[in-house]
């Protein structure tokens, strides 16, 4: 297990590549076919010191049919249901779980150390990093599913 400090925060990262490796053994897939289909090597095998991007993690699930969570090892049950970016969708259910915690978007910037400009990029299309979706995610104790997907 590898632990990376973020401002303070100790995050425990789990050891992504293995797991990926051993999804792959399950299924009965090659690394060499996740490189030729999904990925290259070098920045595969990068991710033992950091998360991959949001669209790599999505093609990463797609490619293994695995939900993020269960990707990120966040949850022992694959719900997978195959992935699309849908920023708007991520956007909505922000602000649905805001009102369900009546939280508002000065209290959510400032209990999460965003920038304020960070809800007005989401809501324009931009979509948050890996890191911070799962610090939201557990703000609001749900999965990186409920904040991405309907």
């Amino acid at each position: 297990m590898e632990i990376i400090l973020f401002v303070g925060k100790i995050v425990l990262m789990m050891d992504f590549i293995d797991f990926v490796l051993n999804i792959l053994e399950e299924q009965g897939k090659t690394t060499q076919s996740l490189f030729d289909e999904i990925i290259s090597e070098n920045t595969f095998y990068k991710y033992r010191h950091r998360y991959p991007s949001l669209p790599t993690l999505i093609k990463l699930a797609n490619y293994l049919e695995v939900s993020i969570d269960y990707l990120l090892e966040r949850s022992d049950d694959n719900r997978f249901k195959p992935y699309t970016i849908d920023s708007q969708a991520f956007y909505s259910n922000l602000l649905a779980l805001m009102r369900t915690k009546k939280k508002s978007g000065r209290q959510l910037c400032k209990e999460l150390s965003l920038a304020r400009i960070s809800l007005s990029r989401w809501k324009n299309g931009t979509l948050p990093s890996l890191q911070k979706l799962i610090e939201i995610a557990d703000y609001f104790g749900c999965t990186i599913d409920d904040l991405l997907f309907e």
